[in-house]
């Protein structure tokens, strides 16, 4: 199975849209589209599951991808990122692993 596959939601200006429906990681992760200004992308991660997990936001593939982020999220509990495209970003995505109950999605803010 594939890693699943996460698309940026644009979110204009001087107006709004829905939140995205956050998707599932596979046993893979996912990949979470990032081709857009990295200070403008805001990642959701959302723990559907009963006890706290880890999520792991994958070192990219530049100069600056040295180093993985782990980070727990609480059961039942919602967290939001913004990352550096030069330390996460690899071949225009950024990778994330975790517990398949964990949910991604992504807005692209103006």
């Amino acid at each position: 199975m594939a890693a699943t596959k996460i698309a940026l939601t644009r979110v204009p200006l001087n107006g709004g849209t829905a939140l995205p429906a956050l998707a599932a990681l596979t046993a893979e992760g996912g990949e979470i589209a990032f081709d857009g200004q990295d200070t403008k992308t805001l990642i959701l991660v959302e723990n559907s599951g009963s006890t706290a997990g880890e999520i792991t936001f994958k070192a990219g593939n530049g100069i600056q991808g040295v180093a993985d982020l782990t980070v727990s999220v609480a059961a039942g509990a919602t967290l939001a990122f913004v990352l550096e495209s030069g330390a996460f970003k690899a071949n225009g995505a950024v990778k994330v692993t975790g517990p398949t109950n964990m949910k991604v999605g992504a807005l692209l803010l103006p």
